[in-house]
């Protein structure tokens, strides 16, 4: 079995492409993990908070900067890597305009909703200038099919800040001394990440033949407007939902709400970098080999769905002893709040797989639609659940993604001409369910030992029953070709 394994995660590009995005990711996440608990355990709950908001708004404002041309950057550079700095001078342009845009809306932004002082809303401008430097960078690295560009510059930068950060004795650690360390972060990855891209691929940025770029800047930037409603829809049913929480419930339950979302980053990460390390594949593939590419959505469907439900029932199970041997005693009341978070993002994580395959196969106009209709659904429900503090929100995402799912299964079954049956998405939605009331109805109170018992025998029965039963449709499917 093992011998097996290491046959296909050597010979074949996904699973390349996916391992070295999961090792770095997971170890970079871990890392990260490690910083944010101790910097929640330097900072009150409502500092903690504020730091989480600013990151926020570098989360919200790099997004509107990006102008959602990333997948189609690196779905361009898939299909044709002889053109790789054409794509990249009228990418970088796109980029240098979505700024200054985005860094003026947040200024207005600023203005009338000032929460902290002027040091801090100059950090949060640099941190989102470098944000979508990295995100222009990755890129290529990513259309290229070479993840460890990214992997490396994520890694080293993230090792220097934890140093930095249990170098500083905890009496210095204050919210604007924290928040710049952040933004110093930030710098050194783009700078490390500039390195690796000069040095290893023939990017030169260069801006000769301007009007030119210009041009094909104007046309990537119409072709990538469907992704960048999805990536503002997204934004607005995911990110602007936390500055609900603020407005309705308080600065302090940003906190709350953020310690469960880093506790979860295990799970995330393994499904986001298997999109990512998916996506140019499913491009190819869709063009190439179509019914290979619908056992590989089959395929990738039934895993994540696993991936995701393994992760969440494990974080419901021990969910009061993770947060408080991580957090402490004073963040106990997000135990619950990590519980409905776990299962969120099982449900996304097939959301976001229907939407990578609607991107791959050139449907980024429907999939904007789509996301614009579950947008309208989902914001009201998670505004009427911000008013009761992290718990009631997080529960509300859970109602709002399982709707989504629902209208994505339609949508994605119209462009993979029927090949896929009913049957096989009514299963994948019983699973997730049946495993979340199950999870949930676990009481809190077992003892660890038994918790740990449970855990480990399950986690081998189901083991041996994936491989037996998908072990042959997982490597026909993603067999060298």
């Amino acid at each position: 079995m093992i011998v097996a394994l290491k046959r296909i995660i050597t010979e074949n590009t996904f699973f390349k492409n996916f391992s070295v995005l999961t090792l770095s990711s997971v170890l970079t996440q871990f890392l990260g993990m490690i910083i944010g608990i101790k910097i929640a355990r330097v900072l009150s709950p409502y500092n903690f908070g504020v730091y989480n908001l600013l990151q926020l708004h570098v989360t919200i404002f790099s997004v509107v900067a990006t102008l959602g041309i990333s997948r189609i950057i690196i779905r361009n550079i898939a299909r044709d890597k002889l053109n790789v700095n054409s794509l990249l001078k009228s990418s970088l342009l796109l980029r240098l305009a979505g700024t200054l845009f985005a860094v003026t809306i947040f200024a207005a932004y600023y203005y009338f909703f000032r929460s902290y002082d002027v040091l801090l809303f100059a950090l949060v401008i640099s941190s989102i200038i470098m944000t979508v430097s990295f995100d222009h960078f990755n890129s290529l690295a990513f259309g290229l099919e070479k993840m460890e560009f990214s992997g490396f510059a994520n890694l080293t930068s993230t090792v220097i800040w934890l140093i930095a950060i249990f170098l500083i004795p905890d009496r210095q650690l204050s919210l604007n001394f924290v928040f710049l360390l952040f933004a110093l972060f930030n710098i050194v990855k783009v700078l490390l990440f500039l390195v690796v891209i000069r040095t290893k691929t023939p990017y030169k940025a260069t801006f000769s033949n301007t009007n030119k770029s210009a041009d094909t800047a104007f046309s990537l930037g119409k072709e990538s407007l469907p992704f960048y409603y999805l990536d503002l829809f997204s934004l607005l049913s995911m990110q602007i939902p936390i500055l609900f929480l603020e407005y309705r419930s308080g600065t302090e339950q940003i906190g709350y709400f953020n310690i469960a979302s880093k506790v979860l980053l295990p799970i995330s990460i393994v499904v986001n970098t298997a999109l990512s390390a998916i996506f140019p594949i499913l491009a190819r593939l869709y063009e190439r080999d179509f019914d290979r590419f619908v056992g590989i959505f089959k395929t990738m469907c039934i895993a994540i769905s696993l991936i995701g439900i393994a992760g969440a029932f494990g974080a419901t199970l021990f969910r009061k002893e993770i947060v408080v041997l991580l957090y402490g005693e004073k963040y106990i009341s997000s135990s619950l709040v990590l519980s409905y978070q776990c299962w969120y993002i099982a449900v996304f994580s097939v959301v976001c797989l229907f939407g990578t395959v609607l991107g791959a196969i050139n449907r980024q106009k429907q999939l904007g639609y789509l996301s614009f209709v579950c947008t309208l659904i989902g914001v009201p429900l998670l505004w009427y659940g911000s008013q009761f503090g992290a718990q009631y929100l997080s529960a509300a995402f859970i109602v709002s993604t399982g709707i989504n799912l629902i209208l994505h299964f339609f949508v994605v079954d119209k462009y993979v001409e029927q090949k896929i049956s009913l049957l096989f998405y009514l299963k994948i939605s019983a699973l997730l369910v049946v495993a979340y009331f199950l999870s949930m109805q676990i009481p809190e109170s077992i003892n660890l030992t038994m918790k740990i018992i449970f855990f480990l025998v399950g986690s081998l029965i189901a083991g041996l029953f994936i491989y037996k039963k998908y072990y042959a449709q997982i490597k026909a499917n993603f067999k060298t070709k």
